[in-house]
This record gives structure tokens, C-alpha cells and sequence, in this order.
């Protein structure tokens, strides 16, 4: 399960970066992610077990548990509000300044520092 820790970490790495150099496309992004957010429930359940699973294969055995059990919360979070909050969660994240994104960017890449 160290692999799921490499390749989510790399992804972070790649996704901060990816915020801190195109934040309208990032707000692009969020903005398409809106429309199927029902059905991307999923995604935060897997992510979580996934989490729980590979936390004895790392060094922060305490922080890898805290972000499989915060992923699973959010996949239940998802999956049991209404769709007018989860939009009104977007539209905070999408009137949000570029900076607010590029300070989002360095806040991933050191999560993925961390994890990896």
C-alpha cells in the first residue's frame, strides 16, 4: 500500500502545482465538477478506505488515519446533503480571488510532501 501513498502523493505534488500556475483553469474545473458532484461520492469513500488500508505502511501512521477518516466524512457528506448546499459550498470556492487558489496550491503540495 506504500504505492497508493507514492502515487497519491505525486498527484498532489502535481495537482498544487497545476493550481499555483492555472488558477482559471482550476476554477474551471470546480466550476465542471458542479453538475455530476452526486455521483463523484464515490471518489472520497474509495480514497478513504484506500487511507485506512495503506496507514501501517507509512511513517505517520495517526496523519494518514485522520485524512482516510476526513475522506470518508466527505464522501458521506456528499452523498446525504441536499444539492443546494453542496452548490453553495462551490460558489464559495469559485468566487474565491486567484491568490486563494495559488495559497490552495502550496497547501497541497506540502500535503503531498508530507504523505509521500
Amino acid at each position: 500500500m506504500k504505492a497508493f501513498l507514492y502515487l497519491i502523493s505525486i498527484f498532489w505534488i502535481l495537482a498544487g502545482t497545476a493550481f499555483i500556475l492555472f488558477p482559471l483553469k482550476s476554477k474551471a474545473l470546480y466550476t465542471n465538477l458542479i453538475k455530476p458532484i452526486k455521483a463523484l461520492f464515490i471518489l472520497p469513500l474509495l480514497i478513504g478506505v484506500l487511507f485506512l488500508w495503506a496507514n501501517p505502511a507509512s511513517r505517520l501512521e495517526a496523519f494518514i488515519k485522520v485524512l482516510g477518516i476526513i475522506a470518508l466524512i466527505k464522501g458521506i457528506f456528499i452523498l446525504a446533503c441536499p444539492i443546494n448546499v453542496i452548490k453553495s459550498i462551490f460558489n464559495f470556492w469559485l468566487t474565491r480571488p486567484d491568490v486563494f487558489y495559488r495559497f490552495y496550491g502550496v497547501f497541497i503540495i506540502l500535503l503531498g510532501v508530507i504523505v509521500g
